[in-house]
């Protein structure tokens, strides 16, 4: 089975892996993994719901809105 074979998520589905990568930002939540391992981890669970067309984690969209913002410094500011 190929990648474009892949069954659409159902909202059970999607629902459980938003909830999944909410709890990866949680202390203590799969403490046994390194910082590295719980952020690939989130970000493979962003690829699949942008795969399937499900609406990302509230907190990735904001959080992505915040980096990609160019923050100007007010006039006469040094």
């Amino acid at each position: 089975m190929t990648a474009n074979d892949a069954q659409p998520l159902s909202q059970r589905q999607a629902d459980a892996l938003r909830q999944e990568w909410a709890l990866l930002l949680k202390m203590g939540y799969a403490s046994q993994w390194t910082p590295a391992q719980k952020q690939a981890r989130q970000d493979e669970i962003a690829a699949l719901l942008l795969h399937a067309g499900e609406a990302l984690p509230r907190a990735l969209t904001w959080q992505e809105v915040l980096v990609n913002l160019d923050v100007v410094p007010p006039r006469g500011a040094q």
